[in-house]
């Protein structure tokens, strides 16, 4: 329960709502405690023991009759007559709506999937209360029978919409639940993890709909029949594109759980999602290695074998780096900016590369710094494109490249001039190639017709690789080409953290300036400097005090957070024990009444 301070601001704020309720006489009711949308970002709460009901004289009555206790959980009735309540008030009853059918949602809201919620009380509740919550709210229809307002979201894959209601409608049930059996029935950690309640992600084609406002089943029926398809937009609702592939990708993860909550599946679900997440992390821990070995900054294990545990580090950013920079490959970034209201129309291709064969004998530098001298991009311009300048969603800078100077070409061109990217001399040009190092190059014709290593670099990579293939070049063809690195990937193992982090904030990180985002040559250059800073950072402080206190500190953080959390759901529980026990002597006796 909530304490004083908190009744009072949670008064302010649902009095409105409390005026345009019907007037009608009703007992006085415990206090609910905010959902998680009112109090914002918070976990769930914990499952508490639910009270037993008070011991009761039974008096003597017929084997037909049933006798129920009004303020129990329990009844009871000679024979084996099955458990049953008085039924409860209808209260759910919402307050007038203003939005429209096919509206959005706003991004800060929670749902459930109404088919996971009308089975609540057989699949989320204790035994020992399940018939009686069902008996009382969801059998015969009376689940179906209260008002709710419905949205829908499609999926990725769209097969069938889901129907969701609000978190806020759910809580408002299981007080009234709690309220009539005097029980504690609350959404826990454990059951928002399963996907019984979650929010989605903040963008417009991940966001779920207004569908209407539902009081039977029939009625329910026929509005999820009729669900808007998946490309309707509401009247004035602006135009959007795509979802990047890590917004994507976590819609679809949820998807998934919010449907097999749906279907029961959740326990197999839950573990299946453990092991996924296990392996998405060894993943990206291997990605990060694999690339500090390309750098020189890390031995293989067979290099670990042959050499001192001490000798495992970079001793310092000032000194080379201190292993065989394997299979000398060279780092090729490419980053494709499109029009935000038709995506299919590429404006921007900025590509930079690196070849480690540079970097031999130079030292790093502080996260990489006298490295970033070496490389080199170029950025390209469609012609008939050029008049298309993002401004809605991103700032676009297609004119601000603050690493040579821009190419125009035309979309017939484009495949050929990234094409020549993939070989050497590695996007040397005028533009960012000093003028003796450039003539070097094509006179001797030293390594011109070599076929290198390449290593394909990105940030949310598989991204620029559709729309390479989309532009006529496919790198998945490019034979030399051992592997695709991901620098948001590698941030995530870097920093032990669960999402993907932009671009812009990982240089940010790093202390590195990043002008003008947005254009695709200064994209390409910024994503190979951040992965230059995660891979020397780390082999800086690796095997250090510094990392252990790091690691420490952002692990004492994450744990005071959840305990912060716990502790005040805790108090507020205690502190409404504690009102209840400090006031009155009971009351009066409670009668048995005869349904």
């Amino acid at each position: 329960m909530a304490s004083a301070s908190r009744l009072d601001r949670l008064a302010s704020l649902v009095q409105k709502d409390l005026n345009a309720l019907p007037s009608r006489s009703l007992p006085p009711e415990p206090t609910q405690e905010p959902t998680q949308e009112e109090e914002g970002d918070g976990i769930g709460g914990i499952l508490l023991e639910e009270p037993q009901p008070p011991l009761a004289a039974c008096s003597k009555q017929l084997a037909d009759r049933r006798v129920v206790l009004t303020e129990g959980v329990s009844s009871y009735n000679p024979g084996n007559m099955s458990k049953v309540t008085n039924p409860p008030p209808n209260s759910s009853a919402l307050p007038s709506s203003d939005l429209n059918r096919g509206d959005l949602t706003a991004p800060h809201h929670h749902f459930t999937p109404i088919q996971a919620l009308s089975k609540y009380p057989y699949r989320f509740c204790n035994n020992n209360n399940s018939q009686e919550i069902a008996s009382a709210f969801f059998d015969a229809g009376k689940f179906w029978n209260r008002e709710w307002d419905l949205y829908y979201v499609w999926d990725a894959d769209p097969v069938e919409p889901l129907i969701l209601v609000r978190e806020n409608q759910v809580q408002n049930l299981l007080k009234e639940i709690n309220n009539h059996l005097k029980l504690s029935l609350r959404i826990t950690d454990a059951q928002r993890e399963e996907g019984l309640v979650c929010r989605f992600p903040d963008h417009p084609a991940c966001l779920p709909r207004y569908l209407g406002r539902s009081s039977s089943r029939e009625q329910y029926n026929s509005m999820a029949t009729n669900t808007p398809n998946r490309s309707f937009r509401a009247a004035g609702e602006r135009p959007h594109g795509p979802p990047d592939s890590g917004t994507l990708e976590q819609f679809k993860k949820m998807m998934e759980d919010l449907w097999d909550v749906q279907k029961n599946k959740n326990k197999a679900r839950k573990a299946a999602k453990q092991q996924e997440r296990l392996g998405r992390q060894a993943s990206m821990v291997d990605q990060l290695k694999r690339a500090q070995r390309y750098l020189g900054l890390r031995g293989s294990v067979l290099t670990a074998q042959k050499t001192s545990p001490s000798s495992q580090q970079l001793e310092g950013y000032l000194l080379p780096a201190p292993f065989e920079f394997e299979q000398a490959v060279v780092f090729i970034c490419v980053d494709v900016e499109s029009y935000e209201r038709a995506h299919h129309k590429i404006t921007e291709i900025g590509v930079a590369t690196l070849d480690t064969r540079d970097l031999v004998g130079v030292a790093p530098g502080k996260d990489g710094e006298e490295w970033r001298k070496k490389i080199k991009a170029r950025h390209f311009r469609i012609k008939e494109h050029r008049h298309l300048i993002n401004h809605e969603f991103v700032h676009g800078y297609p004119d601000g490249f603050e690493f040579g100077s821009s190419t125009f070409v035309s979309l017939k061109e484009a495949p050929t001039h990234v094409a020549a990217c993939f070989h050497p001399p590695f996007g040397a040009h005028p533009s960012n190639t000093m003028k003796e190092e450039l003539a070097s190059i094509t006179m001797s014709g030293l390594g011109l017709h070599e076929n290198r290593n390449l290593i394909f670099l990105g940030h949310d990579t598989l991204t620029d690789v559709k729309y390479l293939q989309q532009l006529g070049y496919d790198p998945i063809k490019v034979e030399n080409i051992i592997e695709a690195v991901d620098t948001a990937k590698m941030y995530q193992a870097w920093r032990r953290d669960p999402q993907p982090t932009s671009l812009g904030r990982i240089m940010n990180d790093f202390d590195v300036a990043a002008w003008k985002l947005h254009n695709a040559g200064n994209d390409a250059m910024y994503t190979v400097q951040a992965m230059l800073a995660i891979c020397v950072r780390e082999a800086t402080i690796r095997g250090s005090t510094e990392l252990a206190t790091i690691r420490q500190q952002d692990k004492a953080a994450r744990l005071a957070a959840a305990q912060e959390a716990a502790i005040e759901r805790a108090n507020d529980e205690a502190d409404g024990w504690s009102d209840s026990e400090a006031v009155g002597d009971g009351g009066a006796p409670v009668p048995l009444k005869v349904l």
